[in-house]
């Protein structure tokens, strides 16, 4: 553990605020979500532009994005809680924080895109089949974990649903691929904890990537899982929820 910073006002978390589609598009329910239900209020929302959710017109990047999210918080009268996301949620989530900073009372990010890796050999979402892509995000693609969600023949509906999470990341991050120079130096306006969740062997967003996160956070820790990768909330629920668990447990929120 890498440690930064350190946690105030200690009253158990009652609301997780989660955006965590990234790469993974609508995926429903998963054992994360109901693991992290047995001590939060989850709120897990499918981006705009993915399934029935409509895109606006007027979206065109991330932050685009993040302003439609802070509107249906205000919408729900959702606030101080703790905000997460990961891969291009986490991005989405990091925007949110530093536009909002004052709002949640924690931030989780896991695998987080929005800063650029720094290395030649990172998977390329536009230069391979999206399942392709998906399988770098796991330790081992030959585990239940991904055999569960991800094998199988593909219906209609899954083939429609990967085309509109292609269509949604190109929108989003096709160039500059995955990231903004501008986030990072935004995001240290959140002051509050943050936890970042990191998959051990993740190729897609390395540790590099969450050590930035980790120097830009004014008071960040970073938890590393062993054995997963990109998609570590997938692949290793029960060491997810229960780190975000604990994060939570420390934090004052509604």
């Amino acid at each position: 553990m890498v440690k930064k910073g350190s946690a105030a006002g200690c009253r158990t978390t009652r609301a997780w605020r989660s955006d965590d589609a990234g790469g993974a598009g609508r995926l429903g329910p998963v054992p994360h979500h109901a693991r992290l239900a047995e001590r939060f209020t989850v709120l897990a929302p499918t981006l705009p532009g993915i399934g029935a959710s409509v895109l606006p017109e007027w979206v065109n990047g991330v932050r685009d994005i993040a302003k439609v999210l802070l509107a249906a918080l205000d919408g729900g009268g959702i606030g101080n809680c703790i905000l997460g996301g990961v891969s291009m949620g986490g991005w989405i989530a990091a925007e949110m924080a530093s536009m909002e900073p004052g709002r949640f009372a924690g931030l989780v990010l896991t695998g987080s895109q929005g800063t650029a890796t720094g290395e030649m050999n990172t998977p390329d979402l536009f230069l391979m089949p999206y399942r392709r892509y998906i399988s770098f995000g796991y330790n081992d693609a030959r585990s239940a974990a991904f055999q569960d969600l991800w094998s199988g023949e593909l219906d209609d509906d899954a083939v429609t649903q990967d085309l509109e999470v292609m269509e949604l990341a190109a929108l989003l991050g096709f160039k500059p691929y995955m990231h903004d120079r501008s986030l990072l130096p935004a995001l240290a306006r959140f002051t509050n904890p943050a936890l970042l969740l990191w998959g051990a062997n993740d190729v897609i967003t390395p540790r590099t990537v969450a050590e930035r996160f980790l120097d830009a956070l004014p008071a960040a820790e970073l938890v590393t899982i062993g054995d997963a990768g990109h998609y570590a909330h997938l692949e290793k629920p029960v060491e997810f929820a229960d780190a975000v668990t604990g994060f939570g447990a420390v934090l004052k929120a509604d």
